[in-house]
């Protein structure tokens, strides 16, 4: 094993982040459990456990009653041009506020942007060994036209990225 490699695990670890190594149906147990638990966690996969989860998680019958549809090419390129996020094939459900604003994957980048700063969000679309997954996050969606608190979020996936399973199975 490479030896900044374990210089990289020893500081997560150390930041109080665990880091676990097994094999994939180990790692897929330990996410399932997550999600059929309600626990809140974040997961860094390989593309092979992500595509195993999704192929577990994202049923047709799941991304129907979830609203998860693909952001449109106009969603798209003004994510690319007013935020600076490339988000490739990413897929979002939608939250309708009381104002009348449909909060969507634009909406939830830009808050992400304004949480954790524009480069954070961009380099989870920029992983090239990993996807992030995120279970049961505690993500509050808030309208950026009205400021209302809108519920727990939206639930969101694509190639780049894994994915957030915010429910409860």
């Amino acid at each position: 094993m490479d030896k900044s490699l374990l210089t990289h695990i020893d500081a997560a670890a150390g930041s109080g982040k665990v880091t676990i190594s097994a094999d994939d149906s180990t790692i897929l147990g330990i996410v399932k459990d997550a999600i059929k638990n309600g626990r809140t966690a974040s997961f860094y996969l390989t593309k092979s456990q992500a595509e195993a989860f999704k192929l577990w998680y994202w049923t047709p019958e799941r991304i129907k009653s979830v609203g998860l549809r693909a952001v449109s090419d106009d969603e798209k390129k003004r994510i690319k041009s007013e935020l600076g996020v490339d988000v490739g094939t990413f897929r979002c459900s939608r939250i309708e506020c009381v104002c009348g604003h449909t909060y969507g994957g634009f909406e939830f980048l830009q808050q992400g942007i304004r949480q954790h700063g524009a480069d954070a969000v961009r380099s989870v679309f920029e992983l090239e060994n990993s996807k992030l997954l995120q279970v049961n996050t505690t993500l509050l969606a808030i309208c950026p036209n009205c400021d209302e608190l809108l519920g727990r979020g939206i639930t969101y996936e694509g190639d780049e990225y894994a994915g957030c399973s915010c429910c409860q199975e």
